[in-house]
C-alpha cells in the first residue's frame, strides 16, 4: 500500500508514510483506514512522511485530500500536522495543501528535515492541550 500509518506510542505521535506512485484514491483509502483505528487517540501530533512519493503530488491530488479535509474538519481535530518531503516540487505541493486548508487546520508545518519536523511536533505537545473531540490525522 503506498498509505500506511502507524501510532508510535514511545513519542505520542501518529505516523503517516506515503511512498511511491500515490494518488487521491490511494489517499482517500488511507484517511478511511486511519478513521476506523482504535489506536488513533483524540490529539495526536502527526507526521507525514512523503519523502519517498515519486512522482510528486499532483495538482488536482492534493486539492482532493484538501477536500476531505475540509469535509472531516469536525471529526479530524488532530494536534500540530508536519509535512515532511524530499524535493523542491513536493515542498510546493505541500505548500499549496497548507494554504487549502489553513482556515480549519492552521498549525500544519512543511519540513524537509526528520530532526526538525519531530522537534517542532514534540514542542507542540508541551504547548497544547488535546480537543475532546476524536482525531483522526491527516
Amino acid at each position: 500500500m503506498p498509505v500506511s500509518h502507524f501510532v508510535d506510542k514511545e513519542l505520542g505521535i501518529l505516523v503517516v508514510i506515503r511512498e511511491g506512485q500515490t494518488g487521491a484514491d490511494e489517499e482517500e483509502e488511507s484517511f478511511r483506514a486511519r478513521k476506523s483505528d482504535p489506536a488513533i487517540e483524540p490529539g495526536l501530533p502527526v507526521l507525514v512522511d512523503s519523502r519517498k512519493v515519486d512522482p510528486p503530488d499532483s495538482v488536482a491530488t492534493v486539492r482532493r485530500m484538501a477536500r476531505i479535509v475540509q469535509n472531516n474538519a469536525e471529526r479530524l481535530r488532530c494536534a500540530r500536522t508536519a509535512l515532511l518531503v524530499g524535493s523542491d516540487v513536493q515542498y510546493g505541493m505541500a505548500r499549496m495543501y497548507m494554504a487549502l486548508t489553513e482556515p480549519i487546520h492552521p498549525d500544519t508545518a512543511v519540513f524537509r528535515d526528520y530532526d526538525e519536523a519531530l522537534k517542532w511536533l514534540l514542542e507542540g505537545q508541551r504547548t497544547t492541550k488535546p480537543l475532546a473531540t476524536p482525531s483522526v490525522g491527516v
